[in-house]
């Protein structure tokens, strides 16, 4: 877009603007990376520790009386430690994202959602971070 060639060349930092649109844009942006894998990771891998830990609590906590055998099968549980780590990496993501894209900030966007609703493509430049 030559509007944000325009401005990158007057001086504007590419975190101080942000680009608006009803439709997805196919341009090249080096914006901040986003973290969403790393927490989709740590999300899976802290849903398996919990089920495991939930899974050995519960068994050992009912009382059952086994004649002998181990309390605590891995085959038994492995579903559960699979369906837990992936819960916890998809609340993890879908958490991340929300903060990522500020869509728990209330009224964010507010002054400019009738303009990109009608499919026009807005720009904002963040006032603190531009020079002059």
């Amino acid at each position: 877009m030559a509007a944000l060639h325009e401005l990158e060349r007057d001086g504007v930092p590419k975190s101080a603007i942000t680009v608006m649109s009803s439709e997805p844009l196919h341009m090249e942006c080096e914006g901040p990376k986003t973290r969403i894998p790393l927490f989709g990771i740590i999300g899976g891998l802290l849903g398996a520790v919990f089920a495991i830990l939930l899974t050995v609590w519960t068994s050992r906590r009912v009382g059952l009386i086994t004649g002998g055998m181990a309390i605590v099968s891995p085959w038994a549980f492995g579903i559960i430690v699979f369906e837990l780590g992936a819960l916890g990496a998809i609340l993890m993501t879908l958490g991340r994202m929300v903060f990522e894209a500020s869509l728990a900030r209330g009224g964010s966007g507010s002054d400019y959602r009738e303009i990109v609703a009608a499919g026009k493509i807005v720009i904002e430049i963040d006032p603190g971070t531009t020079k002059g």
